[in-house]
């Protein structure tokens, strides 16, 4: 069995030695250092009962958050689960990236080895988890959402695979598993994809033009779709709620982050600063989006492997072809020559930065690559020139796989002090709510303020998306909530729902005014119609996939037959 499996095991092995940072130290510094903290926000949502999370309490400088309502949360509700088991906060964030990086591998290799054979499988997954942009998301960005997203791609194409080789409802759900994963797990990621994903059911489907397989992949993305429509709906639908546009703009428009072919091709200089318009003369740390020139010379010698494939199997030379023609596209879409495209199709502005194409990139070449193995498969100098190439990837690329900057730190060191106030301002203005002119100037140093008025508060309650107070008011008084104000946050005093004022300063707080007495006041945040509908989209497609999923069991299946009978 080992012997059989040997070259995924020898991947496997040199792919789990790229987490070798994740054992020497605690934790280490990456650019968007929020893993941790979003996942201590979506296990307050979890505990307090709020799910699907949408409102986090301390984030937005301890005003409240609506980010989960925009940034796909599937990393967090997994590292929930993590973080459930081990009560280990960094440890579940280290587990959450692991996790994604080694899945890369896994499925990167089921569906290689469907095309290339084992050795080719093996080949392609190496080449995949040894990526320069893979280490780039990993060690120095920090970028989970991509990271997961790195996974799901391999995982749509072989599940896709599998669908076409048996056109069955068990192989529908598993696309459905895979393209919800992916929705739910990078947004962005999953924009750039659809493109690819679509050709690559037209390239399966005109293997044969079995209409069953179009129909059943159909079927499988609508249901997928209904699955993650809980985030999907709310984050297009509402994204005028949120300050969305300052994502577009200065450092994150993308006409700031063009790269030409020296950066791809040729420069291999190892950097942790940031992404920057090359100037001439001007020498900054800057951080690197090359290819790989290994992975680029892997690439070439497998086209130069197309004459043999035209011969023996001419639909392998095409999907070799036409994917790697989708690459040359991608490369084309990182050049400042491909700008016109970025003018005229809106959406890629909220992609920010051009080099993301690189998810795309690495992913068609490292799967086209292992197409070398089967064309030379019989050559009795195959597995030595196999090694080569590995020996020449790991030592090439290896070195990338390491973060700038160790950090001893304890669990509780990083939820407190100086540590926890730079997380809780950290991308302070991504989705802040449009009612709040401009972010706070400092963290909020008290859950609510009395304006005007005499009143003692008292038994103050806070949920991650409900206040709850008792007011002995004295004379007429105003109080404003440490709370931005978003759809549908409603206040009720003595149970019934009054005005909230949020217009009247510059940060869209909530106001509310409360006459001489006692009272029980109440504010909480309901879903908006077109959250519910989406609740309920998801809810049914769960449904459907957990009620599709119980009738491949054979036994369930007797007990449906006998009932259907029954009534009948």
């Amino acid at each position: 069995m080992i012997l059989k499996n040997k070259f995924f095991l020898i991947g496997l092995i040199l792919s789990a030695g790229l987490l070798w940072p994740l054992f020497a130290a605690p934790y280490f510094k990456h650019h968007d250092d929020v893993s941790p903290i979003r996942l201590f926000e979506m296990d307050k949502c979890i505990k307090d009962g709020q799910i699907p999370c949408r409102w986090v309490p301390d984030l937005g400088g301890l005003y409240g958050y609506p980010i989960f309502n925009y940034y796909a949360p599937l990393p967090y509700y997994f590292g929930e689960v993590i973080y459930v088991i081990s009560k280990n906060l960094i440890f579940s964030s280290k587990v959450i990236f692991a996790v994604s990086f080694l899945g890369s591998y896994v499925f990167m290799y089921l569906l290689a080895r469907k095309f290339w054979g084992r050795q080719g499988g093996a080949l392609s997954a190496i080449f995949y988890s040894f990526a320069p942009y893979h280490a780039l998301d990993f060690y120095v960005r920090g970028a989970m959402g991509e990271m997961w997203a790195l996974m799901f791609f391999p995982a749509i194409f072989w599940a896709f695979v599998k669908l076409k080789e048996q056109t069955s409802i068990s192989n529908m759900l598993l696309v459905t598993i895979c393209t919800s994963g992916l929705i739910l797990s990078h947004n962005l990621s999953t924009m750039i994809f659809l493109p690819i994903m679509f050709l690559w059911i037209l390239i399966l489907f005109f293997k044969d033009k079995g209409m069953r397989f179009l129909y059943f992949s159909f079927l499988s993305l609508l249901l997928g779709v209904t699955i993650s429509a809980f985030y999907t709906l709310p984050m297009v639908f509402e994204k005028n709620l949120v300050h969305i546009d300052t994502t577009t703009y200065g450092y994150f428009g993308y006409t700031e982050h063009f790269k030409g072919i020296k950066e791809l091709f040729i420069k291999r200089d190892w950097g942790y600063g940031s992404s920057i318009r090359e100037v001439p003369g001007a020498e900054q740390e800057k951080i690197s989006f090359q290819i790989g020139w290994i992975h680029l010379l892997g690439w070439v010698l497998t086209l130069f492997c197309i004459k043999f494939f035209w011969k023996k199997n001419p639909w392998v030379a095409r999907v070799i072809l036409v994917l790697s023609s989708a690459a040359l596209f991608a490369i084309f879409m990182v050049h400042p020559r491909s700008e016109f495209i970025w003018n005229m199709v809106d959406p890629l502005k909220y992609l920010q930065f051009p080099w993301r194409f690189l998810l795309i990139i690495i992913f068609l070449i490292s799967f086209v690559t292992g197409a070398s193995c089967l064309a030379l498969r019989g050559k009795s100098w195959l597995t030595k020139l196999w090694i080569i190439i590995i020996f020449l990837t790991v030592t090439l690329n290896f070195s990338y796989f390491r973060p700038e900057e160790f950090i001893n730190i304890t669990n509780q060191e990083l939820l407190s002090g100086e540590n926890w106030d730079k997380q809780i301002k950290r991308s302070i203005f991504d989705y802040l709510p449009i009612y709040a002119k401009e972010p706070p100037a400092e963290l909020a140093k008290a859950r609510f303020q009395i304006l005007t008025g005499d009143a003692e508060i008292r038994d103050f309650q806070e949920g991650t998306n409900r206040i709850k107070f008792k007011a002995d008011v004295l004379s007429h008084t105003i109080i404003r909530l440490s709370q931005y104000f978003f759809p549908n946050w409603k206040v009720f005093v003595d149970g019934k729902e009054v005005s909230v004022e949020y217009k009247n300063n510059s940060l869209g707080l909530m106001t509310i005014i409360l006459g001489k007495g006692q009272h029980e006041v109440e504010a909480r945040l309901f879903d908006t119609q077109i959250r519910v509908i989406a609740n309920w989209l998801t809810l049914l497609g769960l449904f459907l996939f957990v009620s599709l999923l119980l009738i491949q069991f054979k036994q369930v299946r007797k007990w449906a037959s006998y009932y259907i009978k029954a009534i009948s």
